[in-house]
């Protein structure tokens, strides 16, 4: 997943989220969208929202950056 919006923030918040379990968690959420488990996806995105990362899905994928 594209992670470039992360280089916009400053490092000291980037390190406080790990970028490895939010593209797990995201990985996760788009095989739940994509088998129609809504109610799953909608579970993980308030999981990443509580950590404090926003998604932005488009018909390219799904990107996420650090909620200001």
């Amino acid at each position: 997943m594209p992670a470039a919006v992360l280089e916009f923030i400053p490092p000291s918040v980037c390190a406080a989220v790990d970028e490895a379990k939010v593209v797990s968690l995201i990985d996760a959420r788009n095989a739940a969208r994509k088998a129609k488990n809504f109610k799953e996806s909608d579970r993980i995105r308030d999981e990443l929202a509580a950590m404090g990362v926003v998604l932005k899905d488009s018909k390219d994928g799904t990107t996420w950056e650090i909620a200001r």
